[in-house]
């Protein structure tokens, strides 16, 4: 992956955080792209070179949000299961508000 690539990717995933962040506290009818790049610390045209709506971000930040619970999955399940009597009660909770709250 190039600098390009790169820096296009990081901005899209500042843009499914700050959007994230926002549907903790606002309605998602009344986020505004506004909202959204003051946030991201984005300018307006680079929100729209990422989309085409504010549905659009939407989706990708529920993929985002997806891939980040996943990320806390083994990709072994075996190993996985073998390792939770060993792990503290805090780390066993799979669901958390984190990940629910969003949706």
């Amino acid at each position: 992956m190039n600098h390009a690539e790169s820096k296009y990717f990081h901005t899209a995933e500042c843009m499914d955080q700050a959007f994230l962040s926002l549907l903790e506290k606002t309605g998602f009818e009344y986020i505004t792209v506004k909202a959204i790049c003051q946030k991201a610390g984005v300018h307006r045209s680079t929100f729209y070179l990422h989309y085409e709506t504010i549905d659009d971000l939407l989706h990708e930040a529920m993929e985002y949000m997806n891939r980040d619970f996943l990320s806390y999955m083994n990709e072994d399940p075996k190993a996985l299961i073998q390792g939770l009597p060993a792990q503290p009660l805090e780390q066993l909770n799979f669901i958390t508000p984190k990940y629910l709250f969003p949706i």
